[in-house]
């Protein structure tokens, strides 16, 4: 997963903002790309976040050498500040079962406790 955030200089939002839904537009249909997004904050900061997740390095890594790549550098040419760049190796990822696993085994902890003081 690779996560950018992005304060944009004062006259440069909207540019930055088309730069990224450009390339959130185009890679989703790259081989490997498992979904892109844009997202603004709403709390005044005028941050930026965009997100690509990948199916593996190697296709991340294949993306970042990639022709597609060069608007991603372009749009932080745009930025006010040094942008905040983060790139994620995920080694696991749980969905509902997690949430399940966690909430019984808190009801279980709980209703032990309440035996205990019995």
């Amino acid at each position: 997963m690779a996560v950018m955030e992005l304060v944009p200089q004062n006259d440069k939002r909207l540019g930055l903002l088309e730069i990224l839904r450009f390339v959130e537009e185009h890679v989703q249909g790259k081989a490997g790309c498992l979904g892109s997004g844009v997202f603004e904050a709403v709390d005044g900061t005028q941050r930026i976040l965009y997100v690509e997740r990948w199916g593996s390095v190697k296709e991340l890594c294949a993306h970042i050498k990639s022709e597609l790549y060069f608007p991603i550098l372009s749009a932080m040419e745009l930025a006010s500040e040094k942008p905040r760049i983060s790139f994620h190796e995920v080694s696991q990822t749980r969905s509902m079962e997690l949430i399940e696993e966690l909430r019984n085994s808190r009801a279980e902890s709980k209703s032990m406790a309440a035996d205990d003081t019995t």
